[in-house]
Formats: C-alpha cells, structure tokens, sequence
C-alpha cells in the first residue's frame, strides 16, 4: 500500500510540475506576442507621423515641462543637479530626447531588418528603407522638432 501512495503523490508532484510549466510558457508567450506588437505599431507611427511614438518622447516632455517650471520633481533629477551644480537646461534635455529616439530607432530599424514576418522581399524593403531615411532626417533635425512633433492628420 505504500508504494502506491508514493506513486500517487509523484504522478501529482508531476502534474503540477507540468501545469506550472504550461502556465509559465503561456505567459511568456504572451508578453513575446505584446513585445512584437509594440514594436510593429512603433515602426508604424514612426513611417506614417514621421515622428517617435509618445512612449518614446513622453518622460523628456515631462522633464522640460519641470525644466521650465524649474521644478525638480524627481530624486533622479534632483540628484542630477546636485552633482552637476546647476539645472539642467532644455537643450541639454532635449538632445538627450534626440539622441535616446536615435537609439531607439537603430534598434528598431534593425529588428525590422532581421525579421522573417514579411508577405515579400519587397514590403520588407520598404519598410525598413523608411525607417533609415527617418533616422537620417532625425539625424539632422533639432530636438524640438522629435519632442513636440504634433500630429496634423486629422481623423474622421
């Protein structure tokens, strides 16, 4: 009799071993699936507004906002300032905007390069051909132009 209940509580341990690893699986599976569609919906704003997404911009439009308030409303910040023995200004904040959409774009750019989800060659092409020449034009752009870029395109 005691075998069998060492069998029955392993094929249980079993069991919930393999219900958890399901349960983990699946819920990576999902933020894979969210990750993918965040970054196929960003290569869409930035080809069709031309402009970063507002996940991208939204923290240093903040930051200018309390720059020209001169509020220091984050320890970060406030640190920031006490080590650098000033404020920061707005350009200093806005190239750092710049330069983090030029980050996040080269990242972009290349994982739409890398990716194996295209109809065809072609489509493939050119959208990754419009990304680079967004990062081109960011490239020599000023920083107020990514940051508070609205968009004119009105919806019906």
């Amino acid at each position: 009799m005691p075998i069998l209940v060492v069998i029955i509580l392993f094929a249980c341990a079993i069991g919930i071993v393999l219900a958890l690893i399901t349960l983990s699986l699946s819920r990576i599976s999902g933020r894979v699936v969210e990750q993918y569609k965040q970054k196929l919906d960003d290569a869409n704003t930035v080809i069709n507004r031309s402009a970063p997404p507002d996940s991208w911009v939204q923290p240093f439009r903040t930051r200018i906002e309390d720059a020209r308030a001169g509020n220091l409303n984050s320890s970060q910040d406030a640190f920031f300032a006490f080590f650098k023995g000033r404020e920061r200004s707005l350009e200093e904040i806005g190239e750092q905007a710049r330069k983090h959409c030029l980050k996040r774009l080269k990242m972009l750019t290349s994982f739409m390069e890398k990716g194996n989800f295209y109809d065809e060659d072609r489509t493939k092409n050119m959208v990754v051909n419009s990304l680079k020449s967004e990062y081109q034009r960011w490239t020599n752009c000023h920083w107020t132009d990514l940051v508070w870029h609205e968009d004119t395109e009105t919806t019906d």
